[in-house]
């Protein structure tokens, strides 16, 4: 199993893109944009036929992910129980380590395509992860976007990402930005990624990276979690 663990966030800590998953640090420091008030609770809400809520209080950050789909918490499982999870013999525990412990250092969860695994040759699964982290400014929902483009752009223009294409868009009803690209890896061939951010609170970042290998669908997977995201 191959698990793409990816950020662009401008988070003071993030996720490296996809070939690393190795936290770094990154992003701007300052107090840019003057700071917004915090976006107002937002009621839950109703998770669409097929899907089912993954994450909370623990993340930041909580969205609807296809119910099929084996979700990964690494707070809470080691490598081996994580395996039997996913039921997959063969497993690279080295490569699934490596992801798991990205994530966990940002308290996030991966939530994993099981069969996309087993179809695609070069066993890449299609899978969500999401977190939230220090973002280091004050800015909120609309006033955080230009950071946001800002420093995805740059980031991704550091791992040789083509197609770049970003688009405003609403997340969990606070204005965000959603990022896509194409990325050429060695172990997984190319990758089609998309990222959901968004500055919910102030000195908070969150993110949601979609990752399929080519010839998959993402299907509508990063529409619903934009959607149906919630800030606990």
């Amino acid at each position: 199993m191959t698990v793409a663990v990816t950020s662009c966030s401008s988070a003071t800590v993030t996720v490296k893109p996809t070939g690393s998953a190795t936290p770094s640090a990154s992003g701007p420091t300052g107090s840019g944009s003057p700071a917004a008030s915090p976006a107002e609770p937002i009621s839950l809400v109703p998770v669409p036929a097929g899907y089912t809520r993954v994450g909370g209080a623990a993340q930041g950050i909580s969205v609807a992910a296809p119910a099929s789909w084996a979700p990964i918490d690494p707070t809470k499982e080691n490598i081996d129980s994580a395996a039997r999870k996913l039921g997959i013999h063969g497993l690279s525990v080295t490569t699934l380590e490596q992801d798991m412990e990205a994530v966990q250092k940002m308290h996030g969860i991966i939530v994993v395509d099981v069969k996309s695994g087993i179809d695609n040759p070069r066993h890449f699964n299609r899978n969500l992860n999401f977190f939230c982290a220090v973002s280091g400014v004050n800015n909120v929902g609309a006033t955080g976007v230009p950071l946001l483009r800002t420093a995805a752009a740059a980031e991704l223009q550091q791992i040789g990402a083509t197609h770049l294409a970003q688009r405003d868009l609403d997340i969990g009803g606070v204005p965000g930005v959603e990022t896509s690209w194409q990325v050429s890896t060695s172990g997984s061939g190319l990758l089609y990624e998309s990222q959901l951010e968004v500055m919910p609170k102030p000195d908070k970042v969150c993110t949601v990276t979609l990752s399929v290998a080519a010839g998959e669908s993402a299907g509508n997977i990063l529409s619903v979690a934009a959607a149906t995201a919630q800030f606990p």
